[in-house]
């Protein structure tokens, strides 16, 4: 301190106030590059899982090294042309504010990694005021706390940066000298490595350039390797993945009133195939009940379709779900309110197809095999037809037999029955008086490959767009235009069957069918992320582009950064 009275005592002239600010001034920059390695490991942090010596050696020689660099970047281009004001004390007040606000800014793009996995732009800012109108989850309650411990820090770097200024040693100069060589040696490896791996397509490390802020352009193909979705297929089946499922325990309403569930599943059907010619009693039934008129299933496989409406989750779950045996939240409540669930399919000649444990979660469930679609109503009549009034069922059918036929002539024979036998099967649930308290979904979990667009389509509207209709007691008949899934089945019935309270935010991506959101789309994970609109659907590809389908072909578009946060946040949502 004495030093520093004697300093500011003095008349000193132009020239030696600059050269102490320059020299104060590195030592400032050190102390700060220190910091923000520090910082920076919360990206070390947040970074996509990875396997393997040389992508942790990379990301760590690039956190030294590139962390580094943006301190030195933000010195040259700010600080060190402040040096030359000519003023020592106003000069050291000045970079300690400077400091303090490109801390904060790091910490802000620090959450901001860790949350959506972008960094902190002019578009990412604009996107926030404009589009999003702040509702982004996120949370800066922190920088409360966190802004001023940067205060202190930066305070006590100024009076360290001015006790090296008056003990100037060349031993120390040594130790700094040794420190910035290693700065340099870590920068100038990473980029090598990196250099190396993009060379012969090493994915486990170009994956990582987008983990650092302003180390790499934030494109499409960056902001979806940061998620591990391009050329990462362990990613996708990882079984070890730490989920968080539901987010909370489910309440009840009070007093509720359990209901009966019979699910059906018209499998090979698909919306345009309901009609007064060819399916009479389907199309009554659409006519009587809440029919959804903008229903699309995210995944041409059948079984992920089944997952999705068993749990209402993404199929990225499966794995993980799989191999921890963890039941659909809605099943477990069913088991809970002594529900006697059952599911019969019929076999399919060209899918054999076994609904187990990974596929929906019913491993705990009775599951019955038949021939074809007549055995599974014959028996489905009787489970009905010997119901008691005091007892509650969950009945699911996997009819199959729409799955089988290999010409037009064929698939219109067994549409025809499979509709008439549909309309005996309401019949019998309207005679005996369980009607009034069941819940009834009438669906599909694969469309009509004889209807299917082009091949070159990666998402096939005219398959995907399958009926959904819906019986809920005491419930009108509506059409309803806004896009559902299935997803949405699954709050469905835990709503309105169970008496479930919880948001199924808690418990799935998707929503109660009866009061459904005007959502802009809806997420699949198929390897490429797909967004599924009313019009079109929008793909984002493993090679970074971003294209629009439409049935008249594919036209590449600029990614729209606000539409894929939100679907890394529905997709993400219960990853721990």
């Amino acid at each position: 301190m004495s030093d520093d009275l004697s300093f500011s005592s003095r008349s000193y002239t132009y020239k030696e106030q600059a050269a102490r600010s320059i020299t104060w001034g590195h030592h400032f920059l050190l102390l700060n590059i220190l910091l923000a390695i520090f910082v920076g490991t919360a990206y070390v942090y947040a970074a996509p899982s990875m396997s393997g010596f040389l992508p942790f050696a990379y990301l760590i020689l690039t956190l030294f090294g590139h962390m580094s660099f943006l301190a030195c970047v933000i010195y040259l281009v700010l600080f060190f042309p402040l040096s030359f004001i000519g003023n020592f004390r106003a000069y050291r007040v000045i970079s300690v504010l400077a400091a303090v606000f490109f801390f904060t800014l790091l910490l802000i793009d620090v959450k901001l990694y860790l949350y959506v996995k972008v960094h902190l732009s002019f578009g990412v800012l604009r996107l926030i005021f404009t589009q999003l109108d702040f509702n982004t989850g996120l949370n800066y309650n922190f920088l409360f706390i966190a802004v001023p411990i940067v205060l202190v820090f930066e305070l006590c770097f100024a009076k360290i940066a001015t006790a090296y200024l008056y003990s100037y040693k060349g031993r120390k100069l040594i130790y700094i000298r040794g420190l910035i060589a290693l700065l340099t040696a870590c920068f100038i490896s990473s980029h090598c490595i990196h250099i190396w791996a993009d060379a012969v397509g090493y994915d486990k490390v170009t994956v990582l350039r987008s983990v650092y802020p302003a180390h790499y352009p934030m494109t499409a193909k960056s902001f979806l390797q940061s998620h591990g979705w391009i050329s990462d297929e362990e990613h996708h089946s990882d079984p070890n993945v730490r989920i968080n499922y539901p987010l909370s325990p489910l309440d009840l309403v009070e007093n509720p009133e359990p209901k009966n569930v019979l699910t059906i599943f018209v499998n090979g059907l698909t919306q345009q195939d309901i009609n007064a010619a060819d399916t009479p009693n389907l199309y009554a039934l659409k006519g009587r009940g809440i029919s959804f008129e903008n229903y699309y299933l995210p995944y041409r496989d059948i079984k992920d379709n089944l997952f999705a409406a068993s749990y209402g989750l993404p199929r990225l779950y499966r794995p993980s779900l799989a191999q921890n045996r963890t039941l659909p939240v809605v099943l477990t409540e069913m088991f809970r309110q002594d529900y006697l669930v059952r599911a019969l399919e019929s076999r399919s000649d060209l899918l054999p197809l076994r609904v187990d444990s990974d596929d929906s979660g019913l491993e705990d469930v009775r599951v019955e095999e038949f021939g074809d679609n007549r055995e599974v109503f014959a028996k489905a009549q009787e489970l009905i037809a010997g119901q008691g009034a005091e007892e509650r069922s969950a009945l699911t059918l996997m009819l199959n037999d729409l799955l089988a036929p290999k010409s037009r002539a064929e698939y219109a024979l067994a549409l025809s029955r499979t509709d008439a036998e549909l309309g005996a099967l309401m019949e019998r649930l309207k005679a005996s008086g369980l009607a009034h308290n069941t819940v009834v979904v009438i669906s599909s979990l694969a469309g009509s490959s004889a209807g299917a667009e082009s091949a070159s389509l990666r998402f096939d509207r005219a398959y995907s767009h399958v009926p959904l209709i819906l019986f809920v007691p005491y419930q009108g008949a509506r059409a309803v235009s806004d896009l559902s899934s299935p997803y949405d089945i699954a709050p469905t019935i835990g709503a309105q069957a169970l008496g479930v309270s919880t948001s199924s935010s808690a418990y799935s991506i998707g929503y109660d069918l009866t009061s459904l959101p005007d959502r802009d789309f809806i997420v699949s994970d198929g390897g490429d992320i797909i967004l599924i609109e009313k019009q079109h659907a929008t793909i984002y590809r493993s090679n970074g582009q971003a294209l629009v389908e439409r049935s008249s072909g594919a036209s590449e578009v600029r990614p729209n950064l606000a539409d894929l946060i939100s679907a890394m946040r529905e997709l993400n949502r219960f990853v721990e």
